[in-house]
């Protein structure tokens, strides 16, 4: 009877021991459950922090590339009103020249008919007239770098008014009103 007993409490020992390794070994699934998900948990964070600073940075791109095309669209703007104010220039230089050879013309005629009294005075007049471009420089404000010219260079970005052509070749790397950095620089023409 002893023996029975002894039996008993054996298997249930045995039973307990094996009813305590399930246990253990529910819990430290579940541990092991618990610690994925907290890993899973941390990495979603970084990785959605990671996401919307990408989605930033695009963001970013998009703006800094739609800005470039307006500075270029600003450009070419500036160009082709250069363009124009030059054709207008040319134009108007060629109606001044050929109103000038109209009028010596015209006094030429005058003199060859024997008309004494103004043909001095007019060919004088059509002389004063002419606009010799080697004889006047100044035409607008001066250079800020040498100061005998005219300044046809707008410096860009700022878009002041500053140099001649001369000056514009040279080193002139920062506009000497802003002290803006210049990247590049457009002529304009009177």
């Amino acid at each position: 009877m002893w023996f029975g007993l002894f039996f008993l409490c054996v298997d249930n020992l045995i039973l307990q021991g094996e009813e305590l390794r399930r246990t253990l070994a529910d819990n430290r699934e579940r541990r092991y459950v618990e610690l994925l998900c907290a890993a899973e948990e941390i990495v979603g964070r970084k990785l959605r922090k990671k996401e919307a600073e990408l989605e930033k940075a695009t963001r970013r791109h998009a703006e800094l590339e739609a800005r470039v095309a307006h500075i270029v669209e600003e450009a070419r703007n500036w160009q082709l009103r250069a363009a124009t104010r030059e054709a207008e220039v040319s134009s108007l230089h060629a109606h001044l020249q050929q109103a000038i050879a109209n009028r010596l013309d015209t006094a030429a005629k005058q003199s060859t008919f024997g008309e004494d009294g103004g043909d001095a005075e007019e060919a004088e007049d059509a002389e004063s007239v002419y606009v010799d471009p080697e004889r006047i420089e100044l035409i607008g404000p001066s250079c800020r770098i040498c100061r005998r010219k005219s300044a046809t260079v707008m410096a860009l970005p700022c878009q002041h008014l500053i140099l001649c052509n001369g000056c514009d070749v040279g080193a002139v790397r920062v506009c000497p009103i802003c002290l803006a950095v210049k990247t590049s620089g457009v002529e304009v023409l009177f």
